[in-house]
């Protein structure tokens, strides 16, 4: 019985350390400038972004995590240098959106 209930424990660990971190981010992402209104004044606005996390509840700052980093992916597509964040929300589908703007 030990050897089962430690065989289960096992598997979570390992499910919860592979699937439960923020997926990694391209160069380009990890680069996006989190700003506010003031910092992209002058700058080109590019389009909404949003991104949203299956991870939620009890892991709702990793959930949270991953909807900004999917937000930053459809960023850099715009070609975006900057981001300033609207809305984030936990729970069981923690979202993320914000405005993309390219800045000089």
């Amino acid at each position: 019985m030990k050897k089962i209930i430690l065989g289960i424990m096992m598997l979570f660990l390992m499910f919860i350390t592979g699937c439960g971190g923020a997926p990694t981010l391209s160069q380009s992402a990890a680069r996006i400038i989190n700003a506010d209104s003031k910092m992209t004044d002058g700058c080109q606005f590019l389009g909404d972004v949003h991104g949203i996390s299956g991870w939620g509840s009890l892991t709702a700052s990793v959930g949270i995590e991953n909807a900004k980093n999917v937000a930053r992916e459809e960023a850099v597509s715009m070609g975006a240098t900057h981001i300033v964040w609207t809305d984030m929300a936990g729970g069981p589908w923690p979202h993320a959106n914000g405005k993309a703007y390219r800045c000089k």
